[in-house]
């Protein structure tokens, strides 16, 4: 078990390694499936979290991980590097509020409303990689295909295989053309 879960690790390093972060979140979780023990794939996984803006998920994963091993661990590097900073902290934390609120906005036809609060948090979190896919959305849905290609386009350079990402991208050249 722990070979199998050291494998799909090393496979989730190299796809991190090259911005794949949704292929290396899905191998590392697969990782922990095998063996949830696994330090390094469990603060991997938090690193690869907290690259696509989600930072409550990150701390959630490097705080199970001091909970496994408490000594010497790499995890207290990472939970100290952000909480030393509480404006980053504060700034991500009310990113994700707005991210509900423009999600829910969304859900309720106020576009205008989502768009506001998405641009809001783009420059609070600007690897918040569901609220840059969620924008594009709203900008495809509303013809403004310039907007939407130029966040798809930043969008990629956060996770280059996310297939939502590509999903939007494909669409929006199924539209523009």
């Amino acid at each position: 078990l722990i070979s199998t879960s050291n494998a799909l690790y090393n496979r989730g390093l190299e796809k991190a390694q090259v911005r794949d972060l949704s292929g290396a979140r899905d191998d590392l979780k697969n990782s922990l499936k095998v063996y949830k023990k696994n330090i390094p794939a469990r603060n991997l996984l938090g690193l690869v979290y907290f690259e696509m803006g989600e930072c409550v998920a990150a701390f959630a994963e490097w705080v199970i991980s001091k909970n496994i091993k408490s000594e010497k661990n790499v995890a207290d590097v990472y939970l100290k590097a952000v909480q030393s900073n509480p404006n980053k902290l504060n700034l991500m934390n009310q990113s994700i509020k707005k991210y509900n609120i423009a999600l829910e906005a969304a859900r309720q036809g106020s576009t205008d409303m989502a768009v506001i609060q998405l641009k809001k948090i783009r420059s609070m979190n600007t690897n918040f990689l569901k609220a840059q896919q969620l924008l594009a959305l709203l900008y495809m849905k509303d013809g403004e295909y310039d907007r939407a290609l130029k966040i798809l386009n930043k969008s990629i350079l956060i996770d280059v295989n996310n297939t939502l990402t590509l999903r939007y991208d494909k669409e929006y050249y199924n539209i523009s053309n």
